[in-house]
């Protein structure tokens, strides 16, 4: 396992979406990317990469951060080509966000996913992230029941919770629908 990490930019959006939207295929990354590209103002941070074992596209995965919260860093697009799954891909990538966020100086990882994604889930608690339940009365019906958030320490503090701060999950979910 040769893993390279490729950061997205304008020349190699298209690649990155059509792999996005390969391992993700209701959701559409490329306002995401640009938004990154292009430094949105909502994000302290946002930089996702291509992964390639040798010169063979496996994956993507990023971090990004919330100008509100920021010490947190938050995993981006993570997941592997379903070819490459099972294989200790995810493993390593999630390292690397890990790697990346604590190089940056962040204090604390995160993750938010649903149920659907049961594989990631198995990794998360694997790589010792505790688990919570969001809900925030700002947020639609749709998110405060299904959305879970997932944290780890990066300090040999311990993991604080989430607790339900404001993630505007109902507001990038509507964008993504609109651009349907």
């Amino acid at each position: 396992m040769n893993l390279k990490y490729i950061e997205v930019d304008n020349n190699n959006l298209d690649l990155a979406v059509k792999i996005q939207n390969n391992i993700f295929p209701l959701e559409d990354g490329r306002q995401n990317y640009v938004e990154g590209i292009n430094n949105d103002s909502y994000r302290k941070e946002m930089v996702n990469y291509i992964v390639y074992d040798n010169e063979i596209p496996i994956g993507v995965v990023g971090l990004y951060s919330y100008n509100e919260y920021p010490n947190d860093a938050w995993l981006s697009w993570f997941g592997v080509l379903e070819n490459y799954r099972q294989k200790g891909y995810g493993s390593k990538m999630f390292d690397f966000f890990e790697k990346l966020a604590l190089n940056k100086g962040y204090t604390s990882i995160r993750v938010y996913t649903d149920n659907e994604f049961d594989k990631a889930i198995l990794l998360y608690e694997k790589k010792e992230m505790i688990k919570e339940f969001y809900k925030n009365d700002l947020e639609n019906e749709e998110i405060n029941n299904g959305t879970i958030i997932y944290s780890k320490s990066l300090t040999k503090e311990k993991t604080e919770k989430w607790n339900n701060k404001f993630l505007g999950l109902t507001m990038q979910s509507e964008k993504e629908k609109q651009r349907k």
